[in-house]
């Protein structure tokens, strides 16, 4: 099945140069594999410089065949064609191109990798990188992604330089002049792809004990094996609930919770970037504790999504832009009025209003702007709501959800719910209903709630590419990694949502 991927040598096609004037320089023919591919047109561009022949002192071979006293002219150095697979012996001694298969798999179906055996055997759909879409993710070959060095599915269309007869040592300097000039010539052919990694977790809460043993262990000690995940992604994302404060007045609420504010400084050396205050814990200190959160978690150098000094400063996005793509961070509620009374309406932000952007008042509207809607940028929204103990979204968010990706949302991760629940693709894009908790002490004994799931996100540009869970297991104020095999809940409920959704699509009524 590989023998596609082998060189075709096509008879020579022939350009005119204007070197041809000199009779004393080589002639050079260039034997394409295609006379239309994305190779064959770096070549065309690289040859119409004259002032490039010139400085090497070569000529194209017309396309005619052109005649010196009667005879037929030969070419002197020839460039081949020459494809081959980074695991083989390289074919060609210059990279034209290079272009980066991944083995195609459906999102449920529970697998993150395979191995170079399977995808040379052929038990693997390969496919260009670029080609990859919904519902489709890629799987590591033998633990690697495309970025990593020794990723072996990557095509290389090279070319070698050669010569018709006996070469001295004239033509030897203009054939090593030629190699020198094509390998050091600016080719985005051969860039490799750059993935943005994303790690996540669910509803963080630092009560009860966990505060100190993060102090006292570090990340390792409450996170476990999710820790090296925060610390190696390029962006960590979790829902803080809870007030970083010493301070504040206690509201009248079911449960309160509030961090020593050294966990600020604490949460950013384990990686953590950004944090979603928009929830129904942050204000369980009056505005006094909701103020300080804001202001230790700024001084630590961690972003705040969905939380301000006013409406515009809770819908404006943490941006990263260290590296490609750009990405915008945001972050919005939409969670009911507790049982107790306490209704998150009445801390949303408004003008000159610190507070939470909540969809009820309007913060959906707000975030909207501020969407870049092209595909060189990410943009992410961290939502907390749907109701709580849930396997499921209920309508309500499942409408905000679309109305967010129509404007422009490109991943959302949700919580609030306190149980997983699945992953699905909303209008091409992927959505998490619920991560379910991460940390969160006193949920022992509780069925579903000592459960969660962690997962690393492998986007190229605004597209997901790798998606990798990880099942959690809470015990008090430690967290592990679940066996693997407790991930087939997680992914029966994402197919419950996506067989459903057929069913809806299947019929209107």
């Amino acid at each position: 099945m590989w023998n596609f991927l082998y060189p075709i040598l096509g008879l020579g096609i022939l350009f005119l140069g204007s070197c041809q004037k000199q009779p004393g320089y080589p002639y050079l023919q260039v034997n394409y594999e295609d006379k239309d591919s994305q190779e064959s047109a770096f070549l065309a561009a690289f040859f119409a410089d004259t002032e490039q022949l010139e400085a090497l002192q070569l000529r194209l071979l017309p396309d005619e065949g052109p005649a010196v006293s009667a005879q037929p002219v030969k070419p002197d150095i020839h460039l081949d064609f020459c494809v081959s697979w980074k695991y083989e012996a390289p074919l060609g001694d210059i990279p034209l191109s290079k272009t980066w298969f991944v083995p195609r798999e459906d999102t449920l179906a529970g697998r993150i990798d395979t191995t170079l055996a399977a995808c040379r055997g052929g038990t693997e759909t390969l496919i260009p990188l670029a080609e990859l879409e919904p519902p489709f993710v890629a799987l590591r070959v033998d633990g690697l992604s495309v970025e990593d060095a020794g990723y072996p599915l990557v095509r290389t269309v090279g070319i070698r330089v050669g010569a018709e007869i006996l070469v001295d040592t004239e033509k030897q300097a203009r054939i090593q002049a030629l190699e020198r000039a094509l390998g050091s010539a600016p080719n985005p052919l051969v860039g490799a792809p750059a993935i943005f990694w994303i790690a996540s977790g669910g509803d963080l809460m630092l009560d009860q004990g966990a505060s100190a043993l993060l102090f006292n262990e570090g990340p390792g000690g409450i996170f476990g094996g999710t820790a090296e995940f925060l610390a190696g992604a390029d962006l960590a994302l979790v829902n803080l609930e809870g007030v970083v404060s010493s301070r504040g007045t206690k509201v009248k609420k079911s449960f309160n919770f509030r961090f020593d504010p050294k966990i600020a400084e604490a949460l950013r050396n384990t990686g953590i970037d950004a944090v979603l205050l928009a929830n129904n814990h942050a204000f369980d200190y009056g505005a006094e504790g909701f103020l300080d959160s804001l202001d230790y978690l700024e001084k630590a150098g961690i972003g705040i999504l969905g939380a301000g000094l006013d409406a515009d400063a809770a819908a404006h996005p943490v941006v990263f832009s260290e590296r490609t793509p750009v990405v915008r961070a945001f972050g919005i509620a939409s969670f009911p009025r507790e049982k107790n009374g306490w209704d998150g309406l009445t801390v949303a932000a408004g003008k000159d209003k610190p507070g939470l952007l909540h969809a009820e008042k309007g913060g959906g509207e707000l975030l909207k702007p501020h969407f870049s809607g092209d595909d060189a940028s990410l943009d992410i929204v961290l939502f907390h709501g749907g109701e709580e103990w849930s396997r499921r979204p209920n309508s309500a968010t499942r409408e905000l959800y679309k109305d967010l990706i129509q404007h422009g949302a490109d991943l959302i991760i949700g919580s609030h719910p306190h149980m997983l629940q699945g992953f699905e693709w909303v209008l091409g894009k992927p959505v998490f209903w619920s991560l379910g908790n991460y940390m969160f002490g006193g949920v022992e004994n509780t069925e579903g709630r000592e459960e969660g799931l962690f997962i690393m996100l492998g986007f190229w540009g605004n597209r997901l590419v790798y998606l990798e869970p990880y099942p959690l297991s809470l015990s008090h104020t430690r967290t592990i990694i679940a066996p693997p095999e407790t991930l087939s809940h997680f992914y029966t409920l994402s197919r419950e949502l996506r067989d459903s959704a057929d069913t809806i699509e299947k019929d209107p009524h």
